[in-house]
């Protein structure tokens, strides 16, 4: 199922209703509902935080096959920026010497079973998948 969400903050009530009325539907117990929408979340918000003047609307495809759930955001008129790549995060640092920022896109690498990035004439895609196992 596919739906485009405002770029904004305010989107992100609307953006959970439609993720839980598709898990739902789907029989998506709360051991892979909860990461998906952690997930989902996490990327939106960054999508909002770091390209906020494009005027274009998030896209968000979900679909749920076989207990497995497949995510993909896309945005228009975007700098590249690959959430596979992002930088280490020192998680035994003492909070002090920690450098800020990378924690949410390092959780979201360790809670999810796959993701991908895609872009192609600054068009960004963002694809993660969560399965029940």
């Amino acid at each position: 199922m596919h739906r485009d969400f405002a770029r904004d903050y305010d989107s992100l009530t609307a953006l959970y209703q439609f993720a839980e009325e598709i898990l739902a539907a789907s029989e998506i117990g709360e051991a892979t509902r909860f990461p998906v929408h952690l997930a989902l979340e996490e990327l939106f918000t960054n999508m909002v935080k770091y390209s906020p003047d494009t005027g274009s609307d998030i896209g968000v495809d979900m679909v749920v096959e076989g207990g497995t759930v497949t995510v993909t955001l896309t945005e228009d008129d975007v700098d590249e920026f690959d959430v596979t790549r992002a930088r280490d995060v020192d998680t035994d640092a003492p909070l002090a010497e920690r450098t800020p920022g990378g924690l949410g896109l390092h959780l979201l690498q360790n809670i999810v079973d796959r993701l991908e990035y895609d872009y192609q004439d600054r068009r960004s895609s963002v694809v993660f998948t969560k399965g029940s196992g």
